[in-house]
């Protein structure tokens, strides 16, 4: 899934873009920035050499005098990404990188940055993410206690053991039952491969993991503003990464139990 979601589903196409050339004034442009655009491409004979930063010129008390020439930042591979990237690759970097300049072989096809997050491939992208994670922690499980399937019950809350021993009976019942932790939920999940101690961390850190994962993928999932402004696009990031390195850690605890 992840290798057909690229960054070219969610850019923004060059020829939709809006631009400014070296030779224009900065005082003309001000108008860009409370029309709500942080970053212009800087062209020059039909060829982006740069980007200006209108957030960080227009923050300022004073308006900067002076042509674009003076303030942009010249182009660098650092600000480029490759229109096959993933969309995580995006993700991952925000800290990093909170834009880049969307590059083929053709030349420049766009531009992505943080309100592309919000696109529906994002959302489709950041979703597999959890259910890798779910996954991951449904395998951890599963070999841990392959020897006595539903031994990690202990581990839940009164509530939740009955609930999910609920759903057990009522799979049995109907014929559709698949095994005893296919009915558990992504909370339920956290808190055993918690108190198991499979990952690193105090328990206050994977709580807090924990929690900010469960945020992320209750919002996903009722399509709110997950990632509406630019404090709430890095928290994304900063959960995409830490859900990686709980998978990776899942998997590299498996092979080692092994």
């Amino acid at each position: 899934m992840q290798s057909g979601l690229t960054v070219s589903y969610i850019m923004t196409p060059r020829a939709n873009l809006i631009t400014c050339s070296p030779d224009d004034s900065i005082h003309s442009l001000k108008y860009v920035r409370e029309s709500g655009f942080s970053v212009l491409p800087v062209i020059m004979n039909e060829v982006v050499t740069g980007l200006l930063y209108t957030n960080q010129l227009f923050g300022e008390m004073n308006t900067p005098i002076g042509k674009v020439g003076d303030h942009f930042e010249p182009l660098t591979e650092d600000h480029l990404i490759g229109s096959n990237a993933h969309i995580l690759e995006f993700i991952r970097s925000l800290f990093e990188r909170p834009m880049r300049l969307v590059a083929s072989g053709s030349g420049i096809e766009g531009l992505v940055s943080l309100a592309d997050l919000q696109k529906l491939p994002a959302r489709t992208a950041l979703f597999s993410v959890v259910t890798g994670l779910e996954l991951a922690m449904a395998d951890r499980i599963g070999d841990a206690w392959k020897d006595c399937p539903n031994g990690w019950l202990s581990l839940l809350s009164d509530d939740r053991r009955e609930a999910v021993e609920k759903r057990i009976a009522q799979a049995k019942q109907r014929d559709t039952f698949v095994n005893e932790i296919a009915y558990t939920q992504l909370a339920d999940k956290a808190t055993i491969v918690r108190k198991s101690k499979f990952l690193r961390g105090s328990n206050r850190e994977l709580n807090n993991a924990f929690t900010a994962i469960g945020d992320l993928r209750n919002n996903l999932a009722h399509a709110n503003d997950y990632a509406a402004t630019e404090s709430a696009a890095y928290e994304v990031s900063n959960t995409v990464n830490v859900m990686l390195r709980i998978v990776r850690e899942l998997q590299t605890s498996t092979a080692s139990a092994n």
